[in-house]
């Protein structure tokens, strides 16, 4: 059986198929052209197509109702059924999607509900040879071709290079039809769909192509042309059509159905996406030779720009070893029965040409010039959800539209006025930028993530920067919020604030209501966190409340936040976490880190200068974990160099705490790790005390066997977070301590042990686990 006359079969993303099917179109001059794309995005294409419109593009639906499920489906400028939707509205003609609609797609992949699970818990058992399971990808489930068999029968590379070879070189539009055809065929004879979703789109398929053969054009039956994905395309007639009936109860999800833009990054099958191909940015440029008629040069094209990337990254190439690629992927293609090289072929001439046969040397560059980093963009407008139009009038009203592509990038903002410039915008720029990617950050969209900086405060602020398809997405989940970004992240902050069971949470919610600059927001934070700090219970939440408020009062002023209000609720909090902490250092070891870094927390915060905050007080909070014995040994250990630090024990005091601690009767886990709290600060000025040293090495000489054991677990912890420099100092201390044995100390410390004396070691500590 021969293509019907009113098809054309396509591969997604077909660059040679892109060029053909308009000359098809001209050919055949249809009244009606039918798309294998969703039936209710129809009324999208308008916008698809539009002049302003750069592709890649994609349709977006998702549902309206929690939790959000979405579905794409993308367009570049070289998919067939984007060029046959230009042709037809081009030329004034009709056009629409004959596939099942997006809606019904969604409701399709609709995850099993957990409550109808439970009630037909009994029956589970009986029909779970028979329940189809959901695809994890819906977009991949319905685009995905990867027939590798297909290669291997014919002696090719993979399916993608068997493709290229057959197909993306024909000149010939019949010639591409009818074997597009053929194989789709043949594919349904060795690889058969005969899941109910693929009966389901033939026949739907089937419905609209009846539709539009007994709908009048200008009063006579219509010319109509259908171009559709080559496996489809022999049911077009085969298949029975759906009853009107049927249309109609077409189940289908509450959603939404809008245009976003795309990017080759995620167009590309090399990111995972299966219906993709491994190079969108160079099947682009193929598209355009074709369309020039100038396929022959794609060799030669592909490894100059190669070249040139390598360049620019300072490796120098000559044309000449241009030329020799470019006759090394003649010869691979013939070798292969090819007239023209693939993009496998290409690829191993660039590696053996341009890399020295290092395909290391030539990965970026030719990342480059196969994937690149595009991304579409739609015209002001067109169908977007209304908060989508705020992210995209923020951006550039903002100037972040160069920061708007699928590549990781860096920015750095300072918060501070600029005096320095003449408008009240541009002086504030950098603030009002970091108040839109926090309202971003707090609605998880993804676009950007503050980063350490080299210098600490928060005048300045570094953001790593990456637009992706998944941005676009989750702002169009958000629509469902609101209609703007500023809105939709004010009522993800009162969702947040509503759920907050602690101070701690409370204070986060307020210090990003700050960074969002959200006034409302900020006045109900607060007093949430006025609430609960009156009965706070928890050492760290009270810890973690005390550090963002002083981190609010001693930056806020770049925000504009006034701290009048602030200061009475840090020193509340501020007494209650200083009643709190003796109780709290009684814990076990996994919770003494967390306390210890809450002590952190508050000590750095008590020192700030802040109105009503009484550092004498912490500090005695403090010195009653350091003399007890009764607290965890590691949090007494780390208070006694808290106090060190602030100066308030003398040298003898800390030399008879250190012999009472390390003492011949103390237990090997109390004693090390007592010593493990106290070097966890201010080690430059303890290594000047040899008593410390001296005590210690005195204490680890007169444990016995099973009690060295134990502290040895003590000691790694302790000394592995010492830096070499640090490290070689214990041994210099000890060494003197050891008279004259410190060099072969240094020596044994810094050898590497070989396997036998690792597997020795293990044996005399009796599988002691260290790691």
């Amino acid at each position: 059986m021969s293509c019907p006359d009113f098809c054309f079969p396509v591969r997604h993303f077909s660059p040679a198929a892109a060029v053909l099917v308009e000359r098809w179109l001209e050919a055949r001059n249809p009244d009606v052209v039918l798309i294998e794309a969703p039936a209710d995005a129809s009324g999208l294409f308008k916008h698809l197509v539009h002049e302003h419109t750069k592709p890649p593009v994609a349709v977006l639906a998702f549902t309206t109702v929690r939790p959000v499920r979405s579905v794409v489906f993308p367009f570049a400028v070289y998919s067939p059924e984007w060029v046959a939707v230009r042709w037809a509205l081009d030329h004034k003609k009709a056009v629409r999607g004959i596939d099942l609609p997006a809606l019904a797609f969604l409701e399709h992949f609709k995850p099993v509900d957990e409550e109808a699970e439970d009630e037909d818990d009994k029956d589970e058992d009986e029909d779970e040879d028979d329940a189809p399971e959901a695809p994890a990808d819906p977009t991949r489930t319905l685009l995905d071709d990867p027939y590798e068999t297909i290669a291997r029968i014919a002696g090719d590379l993979d399916h993608a290079s068997w493709w290229e070879r057959q197909f993306e070189s024909l000149d010939d539009p019949e010639a591409y039809r009818q074997a597009a055809f053929a194989l789709g065929q043949q594919l349904r004879v060795v690889a058969p769909r005969d899941d109910a979703l693929t009966s389901q789109r033939e026949r739907h398929m089937r419905w609209a192509l009846d539709e539009a053969r007994i709908t009048k054009v200008k009063g006579r039956l219509p010319v109509v042309a259908v171009v559709c994905g080559a496996f489809h395309a022999p049911a077009l007639e085969a298949a029975q059509a759906m009853s009107d009936d049927e249309i109609a109860a077409l189940p289908k999800a509450e959603g939404v159905l809008t245009l976003m833009p795309f990017s080759y990054e995620r167009l590309s099958s090399q990111s995972g996406y299966g219906a993709g191909n491994q190079a969108p940015r160079w099947f682009e440029q193929r598209y355009w030779l074709g369309l020039a008629g100038q396929l022959s040069a794609a060799p030669a094209r592909y490894l100059a720009e190669a070249a040139r990337q390598l360049r620019l990254e300072g490796q120098m190439r000559s044309s000449a070893e241009v030329i020799e690629a470019v006759r090394l992927a003649d010869g691979l293609a013939s070798m292969q029965g090819g007239h023209a090289a693939v993009l496998a072929e290409l690829r191993d001439a660039a590696t053996t040409c341009l890399g020295q046969g290092d395909a290391r040397v030539v990965a970026k560059a030719l990342r480059a010039v196969e994937v690149g980093h595009a991304v579409g963009s739609l015209p002001k407008g067109v169908s977007r959800t209304a908060l989508q139009d705020d992210f995209a009038s923020q951006l550039e009203r903002l100037r972040l539209d160069r920061w708007r592509a699928d590549k990781e990038q860096s920015l750095e903002l300072d918060l501070r006025e600029d005096r320095s410039v003449k408008t009240a915008e541009a002086a504030f720029r950098d603030r009002d930028r970091s108040t839109f990617l926090h309202r971003l950050d707090v609605l998880g969209i993804g676009f950007g993530a503050t980063t350490a900086r080299d210098q600490a405060g928060t005048s300045k602020e570094l953001w790593r920067l990456r637009w992706s398809p998944e941005c676009e997405i989750r702002l169009a989940e958000a629509s469902l919020i609101a209609d703007s970004v500023e809105h939709a992240a004010a009522f993800s902050l009162a969702a947040r604030l509503e759920a907050a069971e602690d101070v701690g949470q409370a204070t986060a919610v307020l210090l990003r209501a700050a960074e969002c600059a959200l006034a409302d927001a900020l006045t109900l934070a607060l007093g949430r966190v006025q609430a609960l700090a009156v009965e706070e219970a928890a050492f760290a939440a009270a810890a973690a409340g005390i550090a963002d408020l002083a981190t609010l009062l001693r930056y806020g002023s770049v925000r504009a936040v006034d701290p009048a209000p602030l200061r009475p609720v840090l020193a509340q909090l501020h007494l209650r976490a200083c009643l709190l902490l003796h109780g709290a250092t009684v814990c076990d070891d996994d919770a003494s880190r967390a306390i210890r870094l809450a002590m952190d927390r508050i000590h750095d915060a008590t020192f700030l200068g802040e109105e009503g905050v009484d550092p004498e007080r912490w500090l005695e909070a403090v010195a009653q974990v350091s003399h007890s014995d009764s607290r965890h040994p590691f949090l007494s250990g780390y208070a006694t160099a808290l106090l060190i630090e602030r100066g308030r024990i003398d040298d003898e005091d800390l030399d008879r705490e250190v012999a009472r601690r390390l003492s011949p009767g103390t237990e090997a886990d109390i004693g090390v790790a007592w010593f493990e709290g106290l070097v966890q600060r201010n080690r430059a000025a303890l290594f000047l005390r040899r008593a410390l040293w001296a005590c210690l090495a005195r204490y680890v000489d007169g444990l016995d066997d099973e009690a060295f054991r134990r502290a040895l677990l003590y000691l790694r912890r302790a000394f592995a977070t010492f830096p070499p420099g640090e490290v070689r100092r214990v041994v210099a201390i000890l060494g003197e301590l050891w008279q004259g044995g410190g060099a072969e100390l240094a020596q044994a410390v810094e050898r590497k042990l070989d396997q036998a004396e690792v597997e020795q070691a293990a044996a005399d500590l009796d599988g002691l686990d260290l790691l």
